[in-house]
């Protein structure tokens, strides 16, 4: 009888119609928040204005099969954001595709869940509620009963918010683009597997062969040096820790009293050593790790403990140091694409996505040029050095737990004691924040533009160098207002010159958007208001920071409590730019259709962070009427417009 435990399949939603799916009882719960949610949602968006007709890679499920009944072993937090994300597409009533996807052929739920059936039973609530009714989240009694309910109901009302800046136009197409177009790969199990040794040998191993191995094991192939080339690697791999650490790990022998770790961008191999005990690695054959169809679980073991060590590295390196805005591979692609730069050769064909890693680099592998591709090395070693220097990172804070963006400097002392402290806060990095919290969370373009930019002139300068907050500043400006390139186009444009800036903004931020408005201008406005805030320095402005935010707030409310007191305004005027802030999803269920007097009463009582300084300008105002509400917009459009014509 065959030993294989796998059988592989590529399905897209449409094709996973036919099953029921049972969420087992050893799954935990769900505990997506906004950036998984936006980083997903953000990348459908994109893949789908780029490539309607190209089908869109998300990842893996692990399912075991009894006919059209199966369970969900692997992969519940992605399918259950699918599913709330066909829910809010269903409750907008568009007709689209991806309606189906919440239930059976029979009107069955989708997903059932063994042991947490208040999430069944709320599941079930939300597609018998009236599609007038807005998503709200669950109220806090309904909460504290059921935990497990909280980060769904959160997840809920983000997925809405984000999918109401869509066109009403668009909304059908991309729900079908969703139903149809995003593929998964589905590994099935069958019924005699133990399910206990598989994820006792694979998941809690750690064993994740990824995109990036199989690349790094190609390009090795093509020159001598393997072990001194994939050191440098390994000294770049690791993106939850800090550079100079991981190059003491991975060249132990180096004479680090000859070493300034605060200036590693140049790789010298006649100082950074290694114990050289193997003089040569294992390199995988190029397609021995494309699926997981036929593999054994005497296959996983040899892999068990070389990547464990990996694993517990990283996982250590999460909770003590700190955490990227990007994965390793993502490095990779704005690496690649500043060395194609550097030869002289276009930008690599098709969109910036790392699972199309081993696909973007096949030409460079083909090439088999060794010279060029040890240029590609030493180019990733001093990319990764400025990423470090220059870059934000999450830092954790080890008293509340919570993580924070912060640019963090490395500083020696006259002992030669080396230190990793944190910059004060800085127009560099609010500017940062704006670009990582707006952009593609997947691509993150303007990095490209940034380290494209710092290779040739960083100088050596501080993170907060005044100089290059002016260069960024250049680029955010004309990646906002560039239509005649796409993202990817004008980012590698803009390393060394400048671009069409053909979108008139100051007429889309006098028009009536209401919640389609594109988040990236209220983000950029706090960018501005703070590098520019002329009012007392309180403790309020001094915490403050540029967060993630979802959900449009509207400060005069849509559908006030008191209609009498507080009539209905004027649509040009309620849904205006003057009229909206951007909040975070528990900050507008908070304010929700108050009157004016009571959000500001709530905005000025709250003593630890201004949501917003949006807002801040706006409850300055004792009344607000439509003309405070033209006002402001007039005021807040003027700010904008200097900083642009500067």
């Amino acid at each position: 009888m065959s030993n294989k435990i796998f059988n592989t399949s590529i399905v897209n939603l449409a094709d996973l119609q036919k099953f029921s799916f049972t969420i087992p009882t050893y799954q935990r719960p769900y505990v997506w928040g906004d950036e998984q949610i936006e980083k997903l949602l953000g990348d459908f968006y994109k893949s789908y204005q780029y490539n309607k007709e190209e089908d869109y890679y998300i990842g893996t499920i692990l399912t075991k099969e009894n006919g059209m009944k199966a369970e969900l072993i692997d992969g519940q937090q992605r399918f259950t954001t699918l599913w709330l994300i066909a829910f809010v597409f269903s409750r907008i009533n568009k007709k689209s595709e991806i309606e189906n996807f919440l239930t059976n052929t029979d009107k069955s739920l989708k997903m059932n869940f063994e042991i947490r059936t208040e999430v069944e039973d709320y599941f079930k609530s939300l597609l018998e509620k009236d599609k007038d009714e807005d998503i709200k989240i669950i109220e806090s009694s309904e909460i504290a009963k059921y935990p497990y309910l909280k980060n769904i109901a959160k997840a809920l009302v983000n997925i809405n918010g984000i999918i109401q800046t869509i066109t009403h136009e668009e909304l059908k197409k991309f729900g079908d683009y969703i139903y149809t177009k995003v593929q998964l790969i589905k590994n099935t199990t069958p019924h005699a597997i133990d399910l206990n040794k598989l994820f006792s040998t694979i998941n809690s191993a750690g064993l994740q062969l990824e995109q990036t191995d199989i690349v790094k094991a190609n390009l090795l192939k093509c020159i001598d040096e393997k072990v001194l080339y994939s050191k440098i690697w390994e000294a770049c791999e690791n993106m939850n820790n800090f550079f100079e650490r991981n190059v003491r790990d991975s060249f132990p022998q180096t004479d680090w009293a000859t070493v300034d770790l605060c200036r590693l961008n140049e790789f010298d191999k006649t100082k950074f050593l290694f114990n050289d005990i193997n003089s040569e690695i294992p390199i995988e054959t190029k397609n021995s790790i494309f699926t997981i169809e036929g593999l054994t679980l005497e296959d996983c073991e040899p892999y068990v403990e070389i990547k464990k060590g990996v694993i517990d590295e990283k996982r250590e390196s999460e909770e003590v140091f700190c955490r990227s805005v990007i994965n390793f591979g993502q490095l990779l692609l704005h690496t690649y694409r500043l060395h194609l730069r550097n030869e002289g050769k276009p930008d690599f064909e098709g969109t910036f996505h790392v699972n199309r890693i081993i696909e973007i680099f096949k030409p460079i592998e083909e090439l088999n040029d060794p010279n060029e591709i040890k240029r590609f090395f030493v180019l990733l070693w001093k990319v990764r050095f400025l990423f470090d220097k220059y870059i934000i990172k999450w830092i954790s804070d080890v008293d509340t737990k919570t993580e924070q963006l912060e640019l963090i400097n490395i500083n020696k002392n006259s002992t030669n004691y080396y230190s990793r402290t944190k910059y004060a806060k800085s127009s560099m990095l609010m500017l940062q924040s704006v670009l990582y919290f707006t952009g593609d969370y997947l691509r993150q373009f303007w990095l490209t533009s940034y380290l494209g930019y710092l290779l040739e002139y960083h100088g050596d300068l501080d993170a907060n160098s005044d100089i290059h907050l002016d260069r960024l500043e250049k680029i955010d400006n004309n990646l906002s207002l560039c239509k005649t390139m796409n993202d990817k186009e004008a980012s590698l444009a803009l390393i060394d010159s400048t671009v069409n800036t053909d979108f008139e903004y100051e007429i889309y931020l006098t028009s009536s958007y209401g919640t389609k408005f594109q988040h990236y201008w209220f983000q950029k406005l706090e960018f501005i208001l703070w590098k520019n805030w002329s009012f007392p320095k309180t403790s309020e402005f001094e915490n403050y920071r540029i967060t993630s935010r979802n959900s449009v707030e509207h400060i005069y409310p849509q559908n006030p409590e008191n209609i009498i007191k507080n009539p209905k305004n004027e649509n040009e005027i309620l849904h205006s730019f003057g009229n909206l802030v951007l909040l975070s999803v528990s900050q507008n269920s908070e304010y929700s259709n108050k009157s004016v007097d009571e959000k500001r009463s709530m905005f000025n009582n709250k003593n630890i962070s201004y949501d917003t300084l949006k807002s801040y300008y706006i409850f300055q105002n004792e009344i607000w009427t439509k003309k405070e509400i033209i006002q402001h917009q007039n005021e807040m459009i003027e700010l904008i417009c200097k900083h642009y014509k500067k």
